[in-house]
């Protein structure tokens, strides 16, 4: 029995690791696809980013012989997720292009609101009153943390809510995927990835400039790095207790609005609510080994 419980715990908390690893490598995307965004289209971005880590990886699993990664057990909730995918990465580079990239991180974060409703009544997980008040006080330190200052983009907005609920979807749709190989998961996003802004690009094209070659190589592989520890993540873990770390990213993004983007951030206003935002997954931890050691 104790054997038993040590694996639970150990899968949880690779799966939390997972998650906060994916989340940072995301914020490294978000920053290259914003600066991108000043000079090439959104779908332009999108299509470059898959495209770039698509070839080495097929180049990979063809000549390992690992041709079993193309089987799908769920086709259609893998088609789901990938379809879903490839339109949100072009609305999240959408809506980073018309925003301060910690605002709308702070607007993508809602996704961690819908993702425990959805999952509740979707994946029928228990998400207990103490998980919910720690994802609560996380959003409450989000909404704290994050108040960059420049034009206020309705548009921007809607893109970035947009964004969200695809993003709380996709979640969703990994967690249903525990069973599916990650490696599969994140091959066939990424070649949804780079088909559906591909089907833009004789309208879009625009040739990078030498000075931007690495930008566009960085958001590859981050981006694609990032999408294979997200379904790993999803499948050690619940989507509720993996979820709310996505907030460690938001520290990254509120130093990137400083240094490259010049916003003139409250200091106090990003020490109190990194304060919530720790705290609340610290507690959320704390919640997950009492939970393990009853069980």
């Amino acid at each position: 029995m104790m054997m038993d419980i040590t694996e639970q715990k150990d899968r949880v908390f690779v799966g939390i690791g997972l998650g906060i690893c994916a989340h940072t490598l995301f914020c490294v995307m978000s920053i290259c696809a914003k600066i991108l965004s000043e000079t090439h289209h959104v779908a332009e971005i999108a299509f470059y980013r898959n495209a770039i880590i698509f070839v080495p990886l097929f180049l990979f699993i063809i000549l390992r012989g690992k041709t079993h990664i193309f089987k799908v057990k769920h086709k259609k909730l893998v088609a789901t997720r990938a379809i879903i995918g490839g339109f949100s990465l072009m609305v999240t580079y959408g809506a980073l292009s018309y925003l301060p990239i910690s605002y709308a991180s702070v607007i993508f974060f809602t996704s961690t609101i819908l993702t425990p409703i959805f999952s509740h009544f979707l994946l029928k997980e228990h998400i207990g009153i103490h998980r919910w008040g720690a994802v609560i006080i996380g959003m409450v330190g989000v909404y704290i943390i994050s108040r960059p200052s420049g034009d206020f983009n309705t548009f921007g907005l809607m893109l970035a809510l947009l964004a969200a609920f695809m993003h709380a979807s996709m979640f969703i749709v990994l967690r249903k995927l525990k069973t599916e190989s990650s490696v599969t998961v994140t091959f066939y996003f990424i070649l949804a990835g780079a088909i559906i802004p591909g089907l833009a690009m004789p309208w879009v094209a625009n040739l990078p400039a030498p000075d931007e070659i690495g930008l566009f190589l960085l958001i590859a592989a981050s981006g694609g790095i990032a999408q294979f520890c997200l379904a790993n993540a999803y499948k050690y873990a619940p989507a509720s207790v993996v979820t709310p770390f996505s907030y460690s990213a938001l520290l990254w993004t509120i130093l990137a609005d400083i240094f490259i983007w010049q916003y003139d951030l409250d200091f106090a206003s990003i020490f109190w609510g990194a304060g919530l935002i720790i705290i609340a997954q610290l507690y959320i931890i704390f919640r997950e080994y009492k939970n393990q050691k009853k069980a």
